[in-house]
């Protein structure tokens, strides 16, 4: 156990809950849901932070208390990782930003929530003051601390350009698996899962932020066209659309995309001005590689 000056992950290490519930419907949003088992394949897999996304600036709101008491106004900055993070490794000390004129800033909180449920700890909400947009936003992000992944491996040392605050949100991983019998599924509810009978894989696609539709209002069924995925059956290379959108209404920046077609999915990309950040600024045209969760 750490022991630092400035622990910022005391308020997350009492939310966090071991095993499963069945029911989305009775989930706590303020609680973590670890999954039963690390994907083994990602003790082979090359750690690295993917995006770094300054989504607000003094803009964090009254709803954000619910992760970091003194969260609104401050900043909050979301960090998408290679691998699930290891919660009891998590404090602000573990991490600096830079700002644009070299300033730099000590995080002042940071969070697994709101990506809380099962197979989603790889998002970790930084919440502080990194500097003003635009005369002086923050640009780097950099580990300093022992932030360890689930599976033992330590993000020490490795840093990232931050997206600016005006840029909408990207497509940072992208995973796929399928609905089996050891899989922890949540039939309704909020963040439930892909219709169980339906769907032959599922593809997570993580954003650099959350998300919501142009309108405000969740994504759906007017957005299936915009998400391509390319699957890879045989010797076939097929592009195809999902029938569902799951895993919506919990204010996270996880969308499952739930597909009816065989094959192995290799790619996700999504059309432009489909999905808007917390601060309205709409997606670019995004793609990222899918890889197998198992």
């Amino acid at each position: 156990m750490k022991n630092k000056v400035a622990r910022i992950s005391a308020p997350l290490a009492v939310v966090v809950m071991v095993g499963l519930l069945s029911g989305c419907a009775s989930r706590n949003p303020r609680k973590l849901y670890p999954s039963s088992a690390v994907p083994e394949v990602d003790k082979t897999r090359e750690t690295h932070i993917l995006t770094a996304f300054f989504g607000l600036d003094n803009g964090l709101t009254q709803k954000a208390r619910a992760i970091y008491f003194k969260a609104p106004g401050k900043d909050g900055m979301p960090l998408v990782f290679s691998h699930e993070i290891d919660p009891a490794t998590i404090e602000g000390a573990d991490f600096q930003v830079t700002s644009q004129n070299g300033t730099v800033y000590t995080v002042e909180a940071a969070s697994l929530l709101p990506a809380n449920e099962e197979f989603e700890w790889r998002t970790v909400l930084l919440i502080g003051e990194y500097g003003n947009w635009p005369d002086n936003p923050p640009v780097s992000v950099r580990i300093v601390g022992d932030l360890m992944a689930r599976t033992g491996q330590n993000f020490k040392g490795q840093s990232i350009s931050v997206i600016p605050l005006e840029e909408g949100p990207v497509l940072s991983y992208a995973e796929y698996f399928s609905l089996d019998p050891a899989y922890p599924y949540v039939e309704k509810g909020k963040g439930c899962d892909c219709p169980r009978e339906k769907t032959t894989t599922v593809v997570k696609a993580v954003w650099s932020g959350g998300v919501r539709a142009l309108d405000g209002e969740q994504l759906g069924a007017r957005e299936l066209g915009a998400f391509v995925v390319t699957l890879v059956n045989g010797i076939d290379t097929v592009q195809v659309t999902p029938f569902q959108l799951a895993d919506l209404n919990d204010n996270d920046n996880n969308t499952d995309l739930c597909l009816t077609q065989p094959g192995i999915p290799i790619r996700v990309e999504v059309r432009e001005n489909i999905a808007i950040d917390p601060r309205d600024d709409a997606n670019p045209k995004t793609q990222v590689e899918v890889v197998s969760r198992w």
